[in-house]
């Protein structure tokens, strides 16, 4: 084999060409010119732009949402200030302020000043994530050319370091 010149994204493709040669997929590099939901892209050896009808998009390059379950044992750590909180060494405190209603029929006194979770293990079930990165203008992306080049799958964010 010889020896393979250009950018880093630019070997990746010579050596995916090289290796995994397959005469009836071809992977190219491509920048996105009009984000979605218009979304255009022109791929480098190209001199026209492709639009979202010759297009596949990966659902990671989406906004979507996905659903999941989160579990967290010994206890719960808060860091979404800046700087950090340190963890309460018996778990979490919270604080909470009670509003009073305006009179009726169903008038009930509650009150206390916190509450506290000592070395609880927390489950969220079935929270739902929602991802927003989705393509911008002038992001670089790797596609595959199918179907003798008529429809293109775009496969990730292409990044060089």
């Amino acid at each position: 084999m010889e020896r393979i010149e250009g950018s880093g994204a630019s070997q990746l493709v010579q050596l995916i060409r090289a290796i995994g040669y397959n005469s009836d997929v071809s992977i190219e590099l491509a920048t996105v010119t009009n984000a979605p939901p218009e979304l255009r892209i022109k791929v480098d050896h190209m001199n026209v732009e492709l639009e979202k009808d010759d297009l596949i998009v990966a659902q990671s390059l989406t906004k979507h949402k996905r659903t999941v379950n989160l579990k967290s044992s010994g206890g719960v750590k808060l860091s979404a200030s800046s700087p950090p909180l340190p963890a309460p060494p018996t778990g979490l405190k919270v604080g909470v302020t009670m509003v009073q209603m305006p009179p009726g029929p169903h008038d009930h006194a509650l009150s206390f000043t916190s509450l506290e979770l000592k070395d609880a293990d927390q489950t969220v079930e079935e929270a739902e994530l929602e991802f927003t990165d989705e393509l911008k203008k002038d992001d670089r992306v790797l596609v595959a050319g199918i179907q003798q080049g008529q429809t293109y799958i775009i496969l990730d964010r292409a990044v060089m370091y």
